[in-house]
């Protein structure tokens, strides 16, 4: 379990006309355990450019990777009822076999007659239940190249990669109180420290994207989650997204050296956004520990971290 000791720090507000808030600059939390990647800050997912891949199939840490035609499409379960679901199969119906045959150990996935289009699958074995289409989360690397060369910051695993200064011309306009936005995308690689199924499993969401609009008006900060339309960064409601706009009041910077030597960094300068101006960032971090319904809330949008050469990252391809 973690452990929960006060950090020091020195915090240094500027006041603002508009009530509530600030921006925190000079903010340290020395030794601070921060979660690699920021993935805390992601507000939306552009939409992916993969629908399938041309990977392992068969069934990986509860996905089953199915042979549809030329393509692997990804399924989940999504129940284990039964009950209603004709089980009487004509040869014709059967769409993959896979495994070592035996009760316990193969799988057999058939055509379901409501739906045509194998939007779900009914699939028999040692968990056998109806399973539905988990489509892939991977972009090309064209894409993430685009927003690298577009007038956007790129974060890769949370650390920035491209578009330093235009978040620097960001945090000057904050700091003087000034209306301004500005875009930030956030690529993600595949941990190479999953286990072989996980990795099998989820080898089609990698590289991931996603992208974010942060707009201050001098009073806060919004983010909204933004595609790329021809060009051009486009705000978008998220479908099936609970809350794809979120508010804040502060935008907080921290740097310090990792909390434990065996972090995966040893050195973080990373930018929050929150409705609390005086925790330190262990506080928040802690809070969430402690109790995650009553946690102080924070989103972490922008940083850069110095890795380990133990830095679980597979590199972007």
């Amino acid at each position: 379990m973690r452990k929960l000791f006060a950090a020091i720090m020195l915090i240094l507000l500027f006041s603002t006309a508009c009530v509530g808030t600030a921006v925190d600059d000079n903010s340290s939390a020395t030794d601070a355990e921060k979660t690699a990647g920021g993935r805390e800050g992601i507000a939306g997912k552009i939409e992916t450019s993969v629908d399938s891949y041309e990977g392992i199939s068969g069934v990986y840490a509860g996905y089953a990777l199915v042979p549809i035609g030329d393509e692997i499409l990804r399924y989940r379960k999504i129940s284990s009822d039964l009950s209603g679901v004709n089980l009487s199969f004509a040869t014709d119906e059967l769409i993959f076999e896979w495994g070592e045959g035996g009760i316990g150990h193969s799988w057999r996935f058939y055509e379901m007659e409501e739906y045509p289009e194998h939007d779900k699958i009914l699939g028999l074995g040692p968990e056998g239940g109806i399973f539905e289409v988990a489509p892939f989360h991977a972009v090309d690397k064209s894409e993430i190249e685009a927003v690298a060369m577009s007038d956007a910051v790129l974060l890769v695993n949370g650390s920035v990669e491209s578009g330093q200064e235009l978040w620097n011309a960001f945090y000057s306009m904050v700091d003087n109180h000034m209306p301004t936005s500005i875009i930030i995308g956030y690529c993600y690689t595949q941990s190479k420290n999953l286990s072989y199924d996980l990795a099998v499993a989820t080898d089609g969401d990698y590289p991931s994207l996603y992208l974010n609009k942060i707009t201050y008006d001098g009073c806060q900060f919004v983010i909204e989650p933004v595609h790329r339309v021809d060009g051009e960064y486009v705000v978008q409601e998220i479908e099936g997204y609970d809350s794809p706009t979120e508010y804040f009041k502060y935008l907080r910077h921290f740097e310090g050296e990792a909390r434990f030597p065996f972090m995966t960094y040893s050195y973080y300068d990373i930018y929050i956004l929150t409705d609390n101006d005086t925790a330190t960032l262990e506080e928040m971090e802690d809070s969430r520990i402690v109790n995650y319904d009553e946690a102080i809330w924070y989103r972490e949008v922008y940083g850069e971290y110095t890795w380990k050469d133990n830095a679980p990252f597979l590199p972007l391809q």
